[in-house]
């Protein structure tokens, strides 16, 4: 479900620092998604707000 849902996503991110090299490599191969990395739990929203701001101009 998750591999499917990717394609229709609006971006792909991971909610976590270590995740596995195959998976990363799997998800990036998705074509025309922007993958956004995991940053921290305390980080900011500005890529995301930033990345929907994108999708709304087009």
């Amino acid at each position: 479900m998750q591999r499917g849902g990717a394609t229709y996503a609006d971006a792909i991110t991971f909610g976590a620092e270590n995740i596995e090299p195959a998976l990363a490599t799997e998800f990036s191969k998705v074509k025309g998604k922007k993958v956004i990395p995991f940053k921290g739990w305390d980080s900011d929203l500005t890529e995301y707000l930033e990345l929907y701001n994108d999708l709304a101009a087009k």
